[in-house]
């Protein structure tokens, strides 16, 4: 990984002109190295080239992300901008907020649009990085970064941000044992500061969460089951659980009088909840707002008569369903002019991509096959999205574009 030094030179006005010009020249990698090392180190070369491919795959995460400084795990574990200031709104304006393991500051950054910022990371890149960061926001001088343990300070401010690492020697960790600090480190913050949010990782086992008694809220990203917050004190989300579906900004949260939903088979509309949703355990809440039933009572699909928008589930016209036969599903689509545009499965040991090779369809229509169980037996739904737009494709709800 680049090195202090290294990166110190990049930031100063020879080192731009270095990124300039590693990202101008043409070829491939060894030839675009052989070219810059006629000019410059071997060790100079290898960060211009590393910066530039983080700063290529933060873009999607930070608009600014050509201006700024990033190490390889801080891009990886990084919350993406709107994620942060999403976040960032629930502390008081005007507190002083501590950001524990700050990683490149994404965090520290929302945060310092609203008040002081005090973050602290135990490697001195990725510090500085973040130091460096906050000169991209409109008032610098709000963040101040410093190389800490976080575990051996004397904690103390208005509210506190903890961000453990997720990956040991490079492996993600689902269980908060494995956390970097681990996740009990939480106890002693919230000795010092009682207004704390924690992130961590929305796979991280449910039986831990109701252990660590937080308030605990998944964060979904344009149909992505993001990351899950832990709020404790007075900030952040006033029930158990609830579920945040950005960018739209919307909040679902738990309600204890929702009945249990009805369970149909498929009628007019198909409605499949957001990730978040699915993952607060809030299906018994959109369905009573949507006024809809399940087609399984352990499955999250849902289905009712006539549509109703909502930002916390994707809804489907349904055209036809049967049981799951893969020669009459097939059979069906031709006939009825349809190419299968997505697959899409719940509740079932079918893999998408092999059935989408399967199927043929034919015309020019889409159409969205949906495989599950209606009362617990395999089924095939045929759909199209209510707004003839294209779904997303998301590795969480096991889509597959033909």
């Amino acid at each position: 990984m680049t090195g202090l030094p290294e990166l110190a030179f990049l930031r100063a006005a020879a080192g731009a002109e270095l990124l300039r010009e590693a990202a101008d020249t043409p070829g491939s990698l060894p030839q675009r190295v052989a070219r810059l090392r006629k000019r410059y180190s071997q060790e100079l070369v290898s960060a211009a080239l590393e910066q530039l491919s983080l700063r290529q795959r933060a873009a999607p995460k930070f608009p600014r992300a050509s201006e700024m400084f990033f190490t390889p795990a801080g891009v990886e574990q990084a919350s993406a901008e709107v994620v942060a200031a999403w976040r960032a709104a629930r502390f008081p304006e005007g507190a002083t907020v501590l950001d524990l393991c700050c990683g490149n500051g994404g965090d520290g950054l929302a945060s310092a649009e609203r008040g002081p910022v005090m973050a602290f990371d135990i490697d001195p890149a990725t510090a500085w990085c973040a130091q460096t960061n906050a000169r991209a926001i409109p008032h610098p001088d709000r963040m101040q970064v410093a190389t800490a343990d976080v575990t051996r300070l004397r904690l103390h401010g208005d509210a506190a941000f903890f961000d453990p690492s997720r990956r040991r020697e490079g492996r993600r960790t689902r269980g908060g044992e494995g956390y970097l600090p681990p996740l009990d480190f939480t106890d002693e913050i919230r000795a010092a500061i009682p207004n704390v949010c924690v992130k961590v990782s929305p796979a991280i086992d449910d039986a831990e969460l109701e252990a660590l008694g937080a308030r605990v809220e998944f964060v979904s990203l344009r149909g992505e089951c993001k990351e899950a917050a832990l709020w404790f004190g007075d900030i952040g989300p006033r029930s158990a659980r609830s579920a945040a579906v950005l960018p739209v900004g919307a909040t679902l949260q738990a309600d204890l009088s929702a009945p249990p939903p009805a369970v149909s088979e498929p009628r007019e509309w198909l409605y499949e909840p957001d990730p978040a949703v699915i993952r607060a355990h809030l299906i018994a809440e959109i369905a009573e707002r949507l006024g809809a039933s399940q087609l399984d009572p352990q499955i999250a699909y849902l289905t009712s008569d006539s549509p109703a928008e909502s930002p916390f589930a994707t809804a489907y016209r349904i055209l036809e369903w049967m049981p799951f036969s893969l020669k009459r599903l097939d059979r069906r689509l031709r006939e009825m002019g349809r190419r299968v545009y997505a697959v899409k499965r719940r509740g079932v040991p079918l893999e998408p991509e092999e059935i989408a090779r399967t199927l043929r369809g034919a015309g020019d229509r889409d159409a969205v096959v949906v495989l599950t169980r209606v009362n617990d037996k395999p089924a095939a739904i045929l759909c199209e999205r209510a707004d003839r737009q294209p779904a997303q494709t998301t590795e969480s709800q096991k889509e597959h574009r033909s």
